[in-house]
């Protein structure tokens, strides 16, 4: 049997990817983006290849069918486009194996830029391992398209083009099964398009309702005032949210109101969370001042109205209920938003200028009301007389209404009368509130034959009573409850009218429902353990891949579920849980998700500091302190040389010396955390993971970097870059792309470094990193490589592209550090200190409830530098020196900045002449003792500085033209032309006019171009000046 062509190949990758691309779009699987991307690149790579084709061919060929096994297993899987946790991994394993055949295919491409990172024997390992996993690929796949098919172009493509079209039914069966009505409750979905283009989903209108009039007129004739803010109060199962859903859908609303959001509060705890709800709506990135982002956000949009529902969940919390009110005071000063808010109780939140006349409370309705809401969804002409007296036990509250109609339509009226007198006889012979009413009305509907005789239904009652976020229907499938028919149970309870499907088609139950079950029938540990271990799967495969994006949808899923996953922990986290080990370490992963939302370190982690001392589990121990070394930025870590020697004493462990290496560099202490990558990086090598070494040897040259060894740091980012690639790690390889360019640029080597930082690029958006946190690394590096180029305005464009973009503007960290690079470019053309120091200050605002060290230091840094400008000379001299003492042997670029200021004898007054010079001299003996080409070139300028102003023209002159030419090579604008300015100075005072003028002239488009204007003034006086001389000579 003949092997297919690389044509054949390659065409059947082409098709393939384009299997990938449609499944990614109808469902985003996990692993999906990144298969469909790196088989594009594979496909183009294996066209060019120019060494060993025959094995490339043979490694490649069952790809194809490969590929297709995987989309068939997500067209097959129930829900469609979802696989189990366990196949997830075997995915996640074979997209790096994906990858490592690209990165052996790209190293026979012919150059050397790409073949040079590999040993001899590296490329030979590669091979046999791809084609090990390859095979067992094959096994896990089921694959049944044989490489033989790929020789015959006509089956091939009638084989895809079958999937194809089986992909676009299934998408379709999908799409309308997602239309159909959700539930009896809810009958529809609406959308309202914000102005900004993104889509927020409404609850529909509610099909039955009653009795409301008169409150309906007084919310309409309130939102006709300015800036109108309405609440909606009332006890418990009034109908409060189903008056807001009418609001919402009236006509006058729906004309006057472009926008219109409603957001459901009940899995909320404090305002930040309220805006984070309010935020996903509006398509913004969860960050650290969501409240800030929505407001402006809404500022800006057009006329909004916003519509806060059970807000008394977070409200009523007495330590978060300041939160709240201070998020809802932000949210009444924006003019065209009209507020509206739902609430138990009769009390308004303060802060709030409540629009008058005061909505009452919601009272009962009408018997009237009540009577045609029941026969509506009965449906069913009952006796008058028993309609009437049923009707009476529920006080007309719409929920009770409700439940009983749905009871009677399915048992009778007789049936449920009988029932109501017989075991709730005893309870109507004394008072009760309408609170009880309302627990006698759940309390029946639980009673219901169709309940009762389903023991599995009730069991997932109760696990929904503790799931704010509902139930999925894949978490439902694939969490393994000790249920059976678990679809059947949840088809009762939407039919009984205790569940319901949301607007996500998640099955929830309404919140006094939930409440009553979490009191009166809690679910059991065995019950729960199920959907923990299915969360805590989710956060393994997230782990596994840690700081790639490969899984957008199992992240976003889990996002989603925050408040499922809070509660579900704090049910399980309890010493008489048998399975507590498992429940901590689910917890630990739930702390190092809430750090890359980053929502901080979760309050269930002091839970589990108090329940480890009783536990003797050193991994597990060793587990939770590395995570709170790594939320030490968020969180001040308590005795933290406590942990750090007890975890030591319990496991050594590669993870937990990068997490306890990464705090003490965050504390300054650089040589302790280079020990603890050491041993990390040891630890490694011992169990031989290549994934592990490489990201050891990363978090080592990036402190070689930041402490100035560039030379070592380059070694170690190339070995991180090998490893990476040889253990499909694209996230490791971009990033270790990264650190060898940062240390390329501060040796000098820019051209080079530009290079790398745009492969770094292209590794990471292959992982789906692309505009996220990792390219913003990437931007701020090539900013830093144009700002020491001093092309300031395309650094400054590119820190303006960051604080402009509305994703990477999230993270604040992001978003202060390139305000504050903008400040130190202001400094440096010129910009009036007034609008620099807006900037400093809008940095330092921002940071100033960070426990992170180095923004202070480096806004001081800054600050010093506005202050050596503006003449303040003593104040600046102050801050870099004691800046160099604390840096130059802990952070060169710290250290540089102080020293490079303080050598500069053009920015201080001659009585600063004796220290200028000593520090041109420390300046010097830095750059040599590190390597850094241009540190090495300024300090001779700034010596020549010196000389020339001793009069030493020969000296001077000397060291200009070294420097020169380093400048030169190195495609540095602002000092070459400073150069060429003081040798054209010893060119006039030797009497060389013509060469005064030849070097002016020349540095003058340098200025310009490092926007240096009063320089070019300078220039131009002193040519203006020469050309008057030379004029009056010739008179």
């Amino acid at each position: 049997m003949s092997r297919p062509t690389i044509s054949h190949i390659t065409l059947g990758l082409s098709w393939a990817a384009e299997l990938l691309a449609a499944l990614q779009s109808a469902f985003s699987p996990p692993f999906i983006h990144t298969l469909s991307t790196t088989t594009t690149v594979l496909a183009d790579a294996l066209q060019n290849v120019k060494r060993n084709q025959e094995e490339c061919n043979k490694l490649a060929e069952h790809i194809p069918a490969l590929l297709t096994a995987i989309v068939d297993l997500h067209m097959k899987s129930k829900p469609v486009g979802t696989l189990s946790s366990a196949m997830l991994h075997h995915l996640g394993e074979f997209t790096k194996t994906l990858a490592k055949i690209y990165t052996y295919v790209e190293a026979q491409l012919g150059g050397r830029s790409i073949k040079h990172f590999f040993r001899q024997d590296d490329t030979s390992t590669l091979l046999k391992t791809c084609y090990a996993e390859v095979e067992q690929a094959k096994v896990t796949f089921k694959m049944n398209l044989s490489a033989s098919v790929l020789g015959n172009i006509v089956e091939m493509q009638s084989t895809l083009n079958n999937m194809h079209d089986e992909l676009l039914e299934s998408i379709a069966s999908v799409t309308e099964i997602g239309s159909e009505t959700n539930s009896s409750i809810y009958h529809s979905s609406s959308i309202s398009k914000t102005s900004s283009g993104s889509l927020s989903v409404l609850p529909a209108r509610p099909t039955i309702f009653h009795g409301r009039e008169m409150e309906v007129a007084s919310i309409l004739k309130l939102l006709q005032l300015p800036s109108p803010r309405i609440a909606i109060l009332g006890a418990g199962g009034m109908g409060k949210s189903s008056l807001a859903k009418v609001i919402l859908h009236e006509r006058e609303v729906t004309a006057h109101y472009e926008t219109r959001i409603f957001v459901s509060c009940d899995a909320t705890n404090n305002g930040i969370d309220i805006a984070n709800n309010i935020g996903l709506q509006l398509g913004l990135k969860p960050g650290k001042d969501i409240r800030k982002l929505v407001v402006q956000f809404l500022e800006k949009g057009p006329a909004c109205l916003l519509i806060l529902d059970n807000l008394e969940t977070p409200w009523e919390l007495l330590e978060s209920r300041n939160s709240v009110e201070a998020f809802l005071a932000l949210l009444s000063d924006i003019k065209h938003l009209a507020l509206m808010i739902t609430m138990r109780g009769a009390e308004r939140p303060n802060q709030v200028p409540w629009s008058r006349p005061f909505l009452l409370p919601l009272k009962p309705l009408s018997d009237k009301a009540a009577q045609q809401t029941f026969t509506d969804i009965t449906d069913y002409a009952f006796d008058t007389k028993e309609m009437v007296q049923l009707l009476h036990h529920t006080d007309n509250m719409p929920l009770a209404v409700n439940l009983f109609a749905h009871l009677v339509d399915y048992e009778g009226i007789t049936s449920v009368l009988t029932r109501w007198e017989t075991e709730k006889t005893s309870l109507l012979s004394v008072n009760v509130d309408r609170t009880s009413s309302l627990d006698v009305s759940i309390s029946i509907s639980l009673s219901s034959p169709r309940l009762v005789s389903s023991s599995d239904t009730q069991k997932l009652l109760s696990i929904l009573a503790i799931l704010p976020e509902g139930l999925s229907d894949v978490q439902l499938l694939q969490s393994n409850f000790p249920i059976s028919n678990p679809m059947e149970c949840k088809a009762t309870l939407l039919r009984t009218a205790l569940a319901y499907h949301d607007e996500t088609r998640h099955l929830r139950s309404l919140v006094p429902i939930r409440e009553y079950v979490q009191r009166n029938h809690p679910p059991s540990l065995g019950l729960v353990a199920p959907l923990q271990n299915y969360i805590h799967s989710q956060f393994r495969l997230l782990q596994r891949y840690e700081g790639t994006d490969q899984m957008p949808e199992i992240h976003k899923t889990l996002t989603a579920d925050i408040g499922n996953i809070q509660s579900v922990l704090s049910h399980c986290l309890h010493s008489e849980n048998p399975e507590i080990q498992d429940t901590i370490e689910c917890t630990i992963s739930f702390s190092s998700f809430e750090r890359t939302i980053p929502h901080g370190r979760p309050a269930l982690m002091d839970a589990v500091s108090v329940l480890l001392a009783n536990i003797k589990n050193p991994k597990l121990h060793v587990q939770f302190i590395a995570e709170e070394f790594k939320s030490s930025l968020s969180h001040p870590v308590f005795q933290p040389q406590r942990l750090l020697n007890q975890a030591i004493t319990c496991l050594k462990e590669s993870n937990f010396y990068r997490a306890a290496g990464y705090y003490h560099q965050s504390q300054n202490n650089i040589p302790l955390s280079i020990e603890l990558f050491e041993k990390a990086l040891a630890a490694a090598q011992i169990c031989e993971d290549m994934s592990l070494q490489s990201t050891a040897l990363l978090y080592i040259a990036y402190t070689d970097w930041r402490v100035g060894n560039y030379v070592m740091g380059q070694r170690h980012a190339s070995e991180a870059h090998r490893l990476a690639r040889l253990s499909g790690n694209l996230y490791d390889e971009g990033t270790a792309l990264i650190a060898n360019g940062l240390c390329t640029r501060d040796l000098g080597d820019h051209d080079a470094a530009v290079k790398l930082f745009y492969r770094s690029r292209d590794s990471l958006a292959r992982c789906g990193l692309a505009g996220g946190q990792f390219d913003a690394d990437v931007m701020y590096s090539l900013a830093d490589l144009h700002l020491v180029k001093s092309e300031y305005a395309e650094a400054y464009q590119i820190h303006t592209n960051i604080v402009q973009d509305p994703v990477l503007a999230m993270d604040r960290h992001i978003y202060g550090i390139s305000v504050l690079n903008m400040a130190q470019i202001d400094i440096i053309i010129g910009t009036p200190a007034y609008e620099v120091q807006l900037k400093i200050d809008e940095s330092k605002e921002i940071f100033i409830a960070s426990q992170h060290i180095t923004p202070e230091q480096l806004i001081e840094l800054v600050s010093a530098h506005l202050d050596l400008r503006e003449g303040n000379h003593a104040h600046a001299q102050s801050v870099f020196t004691a800046s160099f003492r604390r840096f130059s042997g802990n952070n060169a670029e710290f250290a540089l900045y102080a020293t490079e200021r303080l050598a500069d004898f053009e920015r201080w007054e001659d009585q600063y002449f004796d220290e200028t010079f000593v520090w041109a001299m420390i300046y010097l003996s830095y750059s040599l003792k590190h390597k850094m080409k241009l540190a090495l070139h300024k300090a001779l300028a700034c010596i020549g500085q010196i000389c020339l102003a001793q009069h030493d023209l020969a000296t001077a002159h000397n060291l200009f033209t070294v420097a020169l030419e380093g400048f030169v090579q190195m495609g540095v604008h602002h000092d070459r032309a400073w150069c060429l300015l003081y040798l054209g100075n010893i060119a006039e005072q030797e009497g060389n006019v013509g060469k005064a003028t030849e070097l002016w002239t020349t540095a003058r488009p340098l200025f310009e171009k490092s926007l240096q204007a009063k320089d070019v003034d300078k220039i131009d006086a002193k040519l203006a000046k020469l050309a008057k001389e030379q004029v009056s000579t010739t008179m």
